[in-house]
């Protein structure tokens, strides 16, 4: 019967000190690539909140507080009426004409990206950010409203869908980002308490003012066919959505609607999505 040859002690510590090496030079090199991917994205976070700081003083007022201003200045001016008697052109002080509110969108376009579409935001979340449209729906997935290369990317509006919300169903994306910005904090609404203590935002336009009154929370595939179809039909969308969402409530009747989307991780391919009714709040000239 053959005899197991043994290694001399010698080769045996040899052998040891290289695995031993191995093993050091391995969980240093994970350590350093660690410590790196680390430092990239939250230097990547740190851009991403330079970005929107920037951006801030573009953000647009709110229709009601711009028509206070006007109000409580046409009311200081000189040439206010008295009291109990109508302008000359027939409005009541606290009822001004159509307010151009949203004049910072098309300085943000002019300033800052010509292809600025609106600005969009809902109370309770981070989601307070402009949002572009191009001819291009895979750019601005990494790069950032400046154009520069960034991992958050922008919030953009689909490609086929009209810059002025005339499609019955605007899709705007954005990423899930894990520190819950862009559109990071969509899947809040999974919970049926944030659901319905949420229930609206706003998005602005050169067009105008408009409420979102969020109605439906899903999770769909990227693939699907009537949540990303920019001219379903009213009746089929809003079937599909009661049947299918994970939290819901009636809507009432609406024109137009809006469908939020970003990345969900259930199952390959898995979207996020957040439909909300548009409903006109302002006008703008």
């Amino acid at each position: 019967m053959a005899t197991r040859r043994q290694l001399p002690p010698e080769a045996v510590k040899a052998m040891k000190r290289v695995i031993r090496a191995a093993l050091i030079l391995i969980c240093t090199a994970v350590f350093f690539i660690s410590g790196f991917n680390l430092i990239k994205i939250s230097g990547g976070y740190l851009r991403e909140a330079k970005v929107k700081d920037s951006l801030s003083s573009y953000r647009p007022s709110a229709p009601d507080d711009a028509r206070l201003a006007a109000a409580s200045e046409r009311s200081d001016s000189p040439a206010a009426q008295p009291a109990g008697e109508s302008p000359q052109n027939g409005n009541q002080p606290d009822e001004p004409d159509d307010i151009i509110v949203n004049q910072n969108i098309i300085d943000l376009r002019n300033d800052v990206n010509s292809g600025t579409a609106g600005w969009i935001s809902i109370p309770g979340t981070h989601i307070d950010y402009p949002f572009v449209r191009t001819d291009d729906n895979e750019f601005y997935v990494s790069h950032d409203i400046y154009g520069n290369s960034s991992p958050a990317g922008t919030l953009f509006m689909d490609m086929r869908c009209a810059g002025d919300l005339s499609d019955f169903n605007t899709i705007i994306y954005g990423h899930n980002m894990k520190n819950n910005t862009m559109f990071g904090d969509l899947p809040l609404f999974a919970d049926e308490w944030f659901f319905n203590t949420t229930p609206s935002g706003t998005l602005h336009t050169e067009y105008g003012s408009f409420r979102l009154e969020v109605f439906a929370y899903m999770v769909v595939r990227g693939s699907d066919g009537i949540v990303y179809d920019p001219a379903a039909g009213s009746g089929v969308y809003m079937e599909y959505a009661k049947e299918n969402a994970r939290c819901y409530r009636e809507p009432g009747e609406t024109e137009r609607v809006v469908t939020l989307s970003t990345c969900g991780y259930e199952f390959d391919g898995a979207r996020i999505v957040v439909l909300a009714a548009l409903r006109p709040l302002a006008t703008s000239h």
